[in-house]
């Protein structure tokens, strides 16, 4: 429980703050920021790719709760395939599940929280969890290779990005908690 915020636990108020206006305007807003960023993927093979795409996910979660975090997740996956008609990739609905469960996630970890290292941490091992075997398992499935060759093939970029995301999740994340805070702007709960 040391990770998860109190306020995130009241998802009734958060599916019922979703109903408002300015909270769908912002979630549309990250929603655009995530297809944004995602044109900057860094695709290295088949299965594996660095993507920045999660710490827009992840800035819904800490700014909007999980159920924000949740919804710009699948909305961002679902939308972006919309759009750039998957970058020769098919549609495959298992990584629209992750990406909403990563938002969630990131929801628990960040909102309403103060950012810290270890809140970091536990959000960078919640993605490295979610991209080493729920993306691993739908890749096996997507184009049919073996799940135990995928994993260890996916395991060196994973762990590396695992290190990486701790910083950029910092960084990115404090960041934007003192602009909005410095600024006064908040999502309505």
């Amino acid at each position: 429980m040391l990770f998860i915020s109190k306020e995130a636990l009241n998802l009734k108020k958060q599916i019922a703050n979703m109903s408002k206006l300015r909270n769908l305007v912002f979630c549309a807003l990250m929603v655009a920021m995530y297809i944004v960023v995602s044109f900057f993927d860094i695709p290295i093979t088949q299965s594996i790719e660095i993507r920045l795409g999660f710490i827009i996910i992840a800035a819904a979660g800490m700014l909007g709760g999980p159920i924000m975090g949740l919804s710009v997740g699948a909305l961002g996956d679902v939308v972006k395939m919309l759009i750039t008609g998957g970058k020769g990739s098919s549609f495959f609905f298992g990584f629209t599940i992750t990406y909403a469960i990563m938002g969630f996630l990131f929801g628990i970890v960040f909102y309403k929280c103060k950012v810290t290292i270890p809140r970091a941490i536990a959000a960078s091992i919640c993605e490295f969890a979610i991209s080493i075997f729920l993306n691993t398992f739908n890749l096996s499935i997507l184009y049919g290779s073996p799940y135990n060759a995928l994993f260890l093939s996916r395991l060196p970029k994973s762990s590396i990005m695992l290190v990486i995301n701790v910083f950029l999740l910092f960084i990115t994340m404090r960041a934007l908690q003192i602009a909005f805070r410095h600024n006064h702007i908040a999502v309505e709960s």
